[in-house]
């Protein structure tokens, strides 16, 4: 790739950035929705794998405006998200916990995508591309959507847990008050707004994200 020395380098480098962004999650979305029990998350990740490809498209459409071809460029954030994945699968967890991170790492995934849209939007708009400007827009739509849908299902599923936990035992009485939340999460209710509560607390603190990148 050639060296950035302009707002429109700028912006070629991480429309590439967020195009493979978009065709890594065309091949991950299938498999978090074959390892998820939850028929809800399951059918989420179809749907949004479907959604992806369009996405893809979309950014293609994009590259024809500016008249340029997409350089192969690694958007190192994903691959990160795909690491800590295979890494969590490898110690073989029960396929509820499973489920939930897989609904977790969506979750982040997209939000990831909705920070580089916003800035490609802006940078859009500012060089007159409102074609451009259009298309990222049916995007992010989207990938918000999906995330308030992940939220909401993660949620769910938290209060079935901590259910399940706080039922007694068969000839166990129940201990009201003393009831320890589940699965080491924080003892504070899960809020389906988004990271910091419940499940959805950062496990990427260590990666410093930059938008498209």
């Amino acid at each position: 790739m050639q060296a950035i020395q302009s707002p429109r380098d700028l912006f070629y480098y991480d429309l590439c950035a967020m195009y493979d962004a978009e065709q890594k999650l065309v091949q991950v979305l299938p498999q978090l929705a074959q390892e998820c029990q939850d028929n809800q998350a399951r059918e989420a990740f179809t749907q949004h794998e479907q959604e992806t490809r369009q996405h893809v498209r979309n950014l293609e459409q994009c590259f024809q405006i500016l008249g340029s071809q997409p350089t192969a460029l690694e958007n190192h954030t994903i691959n990160g998200l795909k690491q800590d994945h295979d890494t969590f699968v490898q110690q073989q967890p029960p396929r509820e916990a499973l489920t939930m991170y897989d609904i977790d790492a969506g979750y982040q995934s997209e939000h990831i995508e909705m920070a580089a849209y916003y800035r490609l939007i802006d940078a859009a708009h500012s060089m007159g591309l409102q074609q451009c400007v259009q298309l990222f827009q049916q995007n992010l739509q989207q990938d918000e959507a999906e995330a308030k849908k992940l939220a909401t299902i993660g949620h769910q599923l938290n209060q079935q847990v901590a259910m399940s936990a706080q039922a007694p035992q068969q000839g166990q009485p129940a201990a009201p008050g003393n009831v320890s939340p589940p699965m080491g999460q924080p003892n504070v209710a899960p809020s389906p707004q988004g990271p910091g509560q419940g499940y959805y607390r950062p496990r990427h603190a260590q990666h410093t994200i930059r938008s498209g990148r």
